[in-house]
């Protein structure tokens, strides 16, 4: 896989993956209600679940994909109440400042059992979406020939669209962070925890929506 191709599929998978989506709408609204570090786990499962698709599409397993439609359901499902439930846990969460709650997480009990439900919720919301396969099937053949993949090659193209949804949910991740420590006042933070709960509440709807 040339350079050249490798530039060319790093900038087609950015303007894809940076479009607003479930995942960017999550990620921005996660981060904004719980601050940039406890997003982390939710992002890597967000990478993770892009992954499994991406080895379906270069493995050649789109079957066995479109095999299993009602296990992909109940994923979507169980994507969409995740994000339901922590719309509504920003709704109801209470009133903390930004360095005070960035303080709290640093001393929490509960950062690592927050950290693996936050990775299974990425997770479970990029596998609940089926036409990830459909778009990666669809878009890596465009870049090179699947079926002739070295494995220098398949590194590479494996490689790029992660790094570029890692960097795309970072960077939404840290400007809703940023955004955060702009609210100074108990109203103001409770003013956007509950507009960050809206939202994932929404992209909690739209995801249980699709077909």
């Amino acid at each position: 896989m040339s350079i050249a191709a490798i530039i060319a599929l790093a900038f087609a998978s950015f303007v894809w993956m940076a479009a607003p989506g479930p995942g960017v709408f999550a990620t921005s609204a996660r981060s904004m209600a719980f601050g940039f570090r406890s997003t982390l786990p939710f992002i890597m499962g967000i990478v993770s679940g892009d992954l499994v698709y991406l080895l379906f599409a270069i493995f050649g397993l789109s079957m066995i994909a479109g095999m299993m439609g009602e296990l992909f359901i109940v994923v979507r499902w169980a994507g969409a109440a995740y994000l339901v439930y922590l719309g509504v846990k920003a709704w109801r969460q209470p009133i903390v400042l930004a360095n005070e709650h960035e303080r709290n997480l640093q001393t929490s009990g509960e950062r690592r059992r927050g950290a693996v439900r936050g990775y299974l919720g990425g997770l479970l919301l990029t596998l609940g979406n089926p036409k990830v396969i459909i778009f990666y099937l669809s878009f890596l053949p465009t870049f090179t020939d699947l079926s002739a993949l070295t494995f220098t090659s398949g590194v590479a193209i494996v490689a790029t669209p992660l790094t570029v949804l890692l960097g795309v949910l970072v960077m939404y991740a840290l400007a809703a962070t940023q955004l955060r420590r702009l609210f100074h006042t108990e109203r103001a933070v409770r003013l956007m925890n509950r507009c960050a709960g809206s939202i994932m509440i929404g992209a909690g709807c739209a995801v249980a929506a699709r077909n």
